[in-house]
Protein backbone atom coordinates (compact mmCIF):
# COMPACT_ATOMS: atom_id res chain seq x y z
CA UNK A 1 0.00 0.00 0.00
CA UNK A 2 2.83 2.84 0.81
CA UNK A 3 3.93 2.30 -3.03
CA UNK A 4 0.33 3.31 -3.93
CA UNK A 5 1.08 6.11 -1.43
CA UNK A 6 3.78 7.15 -2.68
CA UNK A 7 2.95 6.92 -6.44
CA UNK A 8 0.01 9.31 -5.49
CA UNK A 9 2.07 11.59 -3.85
CA UNK A 10 4.15 11.76 -6.88
CA UNK A 11 1.70 12.29 -9.57
CA UNK A 12 -0.13 15.21 -7.02
CA UNK A 13 3.15 16.62 -6.87
CA UNK A 14 3.45 17.27 -11.07
CA UNK A 15 -0.38 17.66 -11.37
CA UNK A 16 0.78 20.95 -8.69
CA UNK A 17 3.12 21.84 -11.07
CA UNK A 18 1.39 21.69 -14.51
CA UNK A 19 -1.32 23.91 -12.88
CA UNK A 20 0.88 26.12 -11.64
CA UNK A 21 2.54 26.85 -14.66
CA UNK A 22 -0.34 27.15 -16.32
CA UNK A 23 -1.59 29.95 -14.02
CA UNK A 24 1.13 32.05 -14.68
CA UNK A 25 0.80 31.87 -18.55
CA UNK A 26 -2.65 32.62 -18.13
CA UNK A 27 -2.25 35.44 -15.59
CA UNK A 28 0.56 37.15 -16.95
CA UNK A 29 1.28 36.31 -20.78
CA UNK A 30 3.03 38.80 -22.56
CA UNK A 31 1.52 39.13 -24.96
CA UNK A 32 -2.17 37.69 -24.53
CA UNK A 33 -2.43 34.71 -26.38
CA UNK A 34 -5.64 35.55 -28.20
CA UNK A 35 -4.07 38.39 -29.86
CA UNK A 36 -3.91 36.83 -33.25
CA UNK A 37 -7.08 35.24 -33.34
CA UNK A 38 -8.69 38.49 -32.16
CA UNK A 39 -7.63 40.62 -35.16
CA UNK A 40 -7.36 38.65 -39.09
CA UNK A 41 -7.86 41.41 -42.24
CA UNK A 42 -9.32 40.21 -44.96
CA UNK A 43 -6.75 39.99 -47.80
CA UNK A 44 -7.77 42.05 -51.04
CA UNK A 45 -9.21 40.19 -53.73
CA UNK A 46 -6.55 39.97 -56.46
CA UNK A 47 -6.89 41.89 -60.21
CA UNK A 48 -6.68 39.43 -62.93
CA UNK A 49 -4.17 41.31 -65.94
Amino acid sequence: MKKNENGNKKVLKVVERIVRNEVEKVRGGDPPICIGIIHQPKRPKRKEE
